[in-house]
């Protein structure tokens, strides 16, 4: 208990800062009513490319068993790494992707980095858009949102860029579905940093002072989301365990939720044409998806124990 103190002590200091510095901070444009916030250089923001990968067997701080892992193709970008690089060019057998993730609203997201014929290269802008990270391509200097991957600002403006399906499980399921997986290396721990960690306990929603009025669920609740344009659904990993299936729409689309029990994670698929297709599952806080989202709709029915 002791050293709980200072620790919250430095967390409410920084937070309380960063607010400060988002009120005076340099505007970059405004979208959609709320401003781009230059809060750093993207200079001073490490992103990587071609990153190396070990098995568990050889990494530097192997993750432990219950410790969260981004899946993509067989390879495993712990959550604790991803938290010191929130942006990560790699390609897999499907072709060029970008691992972006934002400890501030909770997302970590999967998006293909081909665009119109080209494959971009991302790095962290050092800004934000509605509390949450906004990547920049080096191809145009387009700015893009972490949340949804649509273009904000920019030559590209408006573009979308693709999600990709990945999960988002224990060190224990996705070895389970990836016997051989290799997992990100870069020689650092993979635990969650501890300003993270307290920050996603604390009641802070972001920098910017803005915070939720929709109280379906406490602000910093995590939930997963599958979206459409400016649609998404929500639901807490809980209760679909419970649900184990639900079938609903989205954009007036057929489009139904599991729980995959073997891979530890949630899925979704919809149905196009006759055809069923697997659509992205993104982890955010509830906070941010309030503010990224116009159509929040909850599917999934609450479990009795959370009430």
């Amino acid at each position: 208990m002791r050293r709980a103190v200072p620790a919250l002590l430095v967390l409410l200091t920084g937070c309380t800062s960063l607010q400060s510095q988002f009120r005076t901070k340099p505007r970059v444009a405004e979208v959609g009513g709320d401003p781009i916030v230059q809060m750093t250089p993207a200079e001073k923001l490490p992103s990587l490319e071609n990153p190396h990968f070990s098995s568990w067997k050889r990494h530097t701080d192997p993750p432990a068993p219950w410790e969260p892992v981004v899946g993509v193709e067989g390879r495993g970008y712990p959550l604790g790494l991803l938290d010191r690089y929130e942006v990560i060019n790699d390609r897999g057998p499907q072709g060029p992707y970008v691992v972006a993730r934002c400890p501030l609203a909770g997302v970590a997201a999967v998006y293909d980095r081909r665009v119109e014929g080209r494959t971009l290269t991302f790095v962290n802008s050092g800004a934000l858009w509605r509390d949450t990270l906004v990547l920049q391509d080096l191809e145009t200097g387009t700015l893009w949102t972490a949340a949804t991957g649509r273009a904000l600002y920019g030559p590209l403006q408006g573009v979308q860029l693709d999600a990709i399906p990945a999960i988002l499980t224990t060190m224990n399921g996705f070895a389970r579905t990836y016997p051989d997986a290799r997992y990100l290396d870069t020689g650092e721990l993979t635990e969650t940093p501890l300003r993270l960690s307290l920050y996603s306990a604390s009641d802070w929603q972001g920098v910017s002072g803005i915070e939720t009025r929709d109280r379906r669920y406490e602000p910093k609740t995590r939930l997963f989301s599958v979206s459409e344009g400016t649609e998404a659904l929500a639901f807490r990993e809980e209760d679909l365990k419970r649900a184990v299936r639900v079938e609903t729409t989205l954009a007036g689309c057929p489009t139904w939720l599991e729980w995959d029990s073997a891979r530890d994670c949630p899925r979704a698929f919809r149905l196009v044409e006759g055809a069923t297709e697997e659509i992205a599952v993104v982890p955010m806080y509830w906070f941010a998806l309030d503010r990224h989202f116009e159509t929040l709709r909850t599917p999934v029915a609450r479990t009795v124990a959370s009430e």
